[in-house]
């Protein structure tokens, strides 16, 4: 009788262990379906904030690439004169001029707008304007046109980045004395 008790307990220690053992086996799939499920995030902000870079970086190179070409300013206008893209139908363009910059190629899905503003005052005199070096003078002012670049890039229908950026722009005019 006690060879069958010490059989019975034997039998009933190795169910504890079973039992024990799949009780941690089952804390430990979830300790690691958590961590999965961090590291996941983590991957998806990091895309987020990679997406994100690469929207500014494209929104800065279209305002740098627009600011090289001085046909983009025009001094006709007055302030508030607005110079958009090619065939644009925008709302608040008064002129449709803006070749597209080679920067402004986008994925589909993503809209990118830009444009160039006239900004007041309409003729800034004496304005603190640093030149390069092949055309240096020794005047230390000019008169100065103020523009300003506006790149706004929405990437938000594909899940891509979003940008908005203003740059500023002084446009070097003949001094009228």
């Amino acid at each position: 009788m006690e060879k069958h008790t010490a059989k019975r307990r034997l039998i009933a220690s190795h169910g504890a262990v079973l039992l024990l053992a799949l009780v941690f086996i089952l804390m430990l799939a979830m300790v690691a379906a958590t961590v999965m499920q961090t590291a996941i995030l983590q991957l998806h902000m990091a895309g987020n904030d990679q997406f994100l870079e690469e929207a500014l970086h494209k929104a800065h190179a279209i305002a740098t690439e627009l600011s090289l070409d001085a046909d983009n300013f025009s001094l006709e206008g007055g302030v508030g004169s607005t110079n958009c893209p090619l065939a644009a139908q925008a709302p608040g363009c008064d002129r449709s001029q803006l070749q597209a910059p080679t920067s402004a190629a986008a994925p589909a899905g993503t809209l990118i707008d830009y444009r160039v503003t006239r900004q007041d005052p309409l003729l800034a005199r004496g304005f603190p304007l640093r030149e390069s070096q092949d055309t240096v003078s020794s005047s230390t002012s000019f008169d100065a046109a103020i523009f300003e670049i506006d790149v706004h890039i929405d990437g938000g229908a594909k899940r891509l980045g979003s940008a908005h950026i203003v740059q500023g722009i002084a446009v070097r005019v003949a001094a009228s004395r």
